[in-house]
């Protein structure tokens, strides 16, 4: 289901046309702001926010931006929402050629860890379209979250929005349109995002976990797996999938729409989101993590699930090919246990570094870049 919005291409137009006649494009009678804030140097920023315990990643491209997810934790030391909001406010004071504009509003699935801020984003910024997989939210807190989701598309028709099913993905490649994708080139590149997974419609036969219960009713399967890509860089993020959809995943998708520079750790470094072979196809130059730090002991953050977890730390050091200055930092051994290990491949989170920005080129060169907010997780 699409609805498309042409307003972002509008809001694109009409700012080109202040520059061009010498005009601020937020409509102020000054000269327009520094080149650095109009004009960014030609690049995909891809901004790993700080939510704690939960994912939200912002990717900022030179004529729009992006939001997958909207995290995240909360309980009495720490607030995903708030952290959230201040660094979207944060951005737009910079980017103040978007206007507060988030192009996108992606959300990989219904679960509190990943839906908790969107109905904040959506009353404080302007969404141009919402991409979902369309599956009903059953824990309280994201009855609540989606519940308001729903309540905005129906106030705003005009949002384009799009729900996201396997049966709309080619069966050997990736989906993709306006309301997905509604990124015009820009500087002489055009980025691209496509979706490679979304909802199951019906049980593929994926059979039960170890707890007894059916893997299709696990929202985490159902996630959308989204794949961005400027000029020769390239990103994919999986949301929460698991390892049944991991090996569907494999077996329904061609080697090189995986193969990726960038890889979002899957389940927030649980030992079930990230599998060998999947590693093996995306070859990596990095991964980060988006996890809460260890030193926050209560319920429903890293420390109660034991995230990181040691299994997918091992794979990633054997599959991540860069390199970073070596940190000590708390891996999971099991739920509320941790120990000690040290880091020297390119592996990044969000509960050891804050919020972490890699800054990618179009020839497909990768950086570190520099958060608008930084973020330092409590001492341990």
């Amino acid at each position: 289901m699409v609805r498309r919005l042409s307003g972002v291409a509008a809001l694109v137009a009409g700012a080109l046309l202040a520059l061009a006649a010498g005009d601020a494009v937020a409509g102020k009678p000054k000269s327009p702001p520094a080149a650095s804030k109009l004009a960014p140097a030609p690049a995909m920023r891809v901004h790993f926010l700080d939510v704690g315990q939960g994912a939200a990643t912002l990717v900022e491209l030179p004529c729009g931006a992006m939001l997958i997810d909207t995290g995240g934790e909360e309980n009495e030391d720490f607030h995903s929402v708030p952290a959230l909001t201040a660094y979207l406010d944060a951005f737009f004071a910079r980017r103040t050629d978007l206007d507060g504009h988030l192009s996108v509003l992606l959300i990989t699935h219904p679960h509190i860890d990943h839906v908790r801020g969107a109905p904040s984003v959506l009353e404080r910024y302007k969404v141009d379209n919402l991409v979902e997989d369309g599956r009903t939210a059953r824990q309280d807190d994201a009855v609540v979250a989606m519940g308001k989701v729903r309540d905005f598309l129906l106030d705003h028709p005009a949002v384009g929005h799009q729900v996201v099913t396997l049966e709309d993905i080619p069966a050997t490649g990736a989906l993709t349109s306006a309301v997905i994708d509604p990124f015009p080139a820009c500087k002489g590149v055009d980025p691209s995002v496509r979706v490679l997974w979304g909802a199951s419609p019906h049980d593929p036969g994926w059979g039960e976990d170890n707890y007894g219960h059916a893997r299709f009713d696990n929202d985490n399967n159902h996630s959308i797996v989204t794949r961005l890509d400027f000029g020769k860089a390239s990103v994919l993020v999986t949301g929460d999938l698991e390892e049944v959809a991991i090996g569907a995943l494999l077996g329904a998708r061609p080697a090189e729409l995986l193969d990726v520079d960038v890889y979002e750790v899957g389940h927030h470094g649980s030992h079930n989101g990230t599998t060998r072979p999947l590693l093996e196809e995306m070859t990596p130059k990095f991964a980060v993590m988006e996890v809460g730090p260890a030193a926050r002991r209560h319920s429903w953050t890293a420390w109660a699930y034991g995230h990181p977890r040691q299994p997918t730390i091992d794979l990633l050091t054997s599959g991540v090919t860069g390199a970073r200055d070596a940190v000590v930092e708390q891996i999971g051994q099991a739920v509320k246990s941790f120990s000690s290990q040290t880091i020297d491949k390119a592996i990044y989170a969000t509960g050891w570094d804050g919020t972490v920005v890699l800054e990618a080129h179009e020839d497909g060169s990768i950086v570190r870049g520099t958060p608008d907010v930084v973020s330092a997780p409590p001492a341990p």
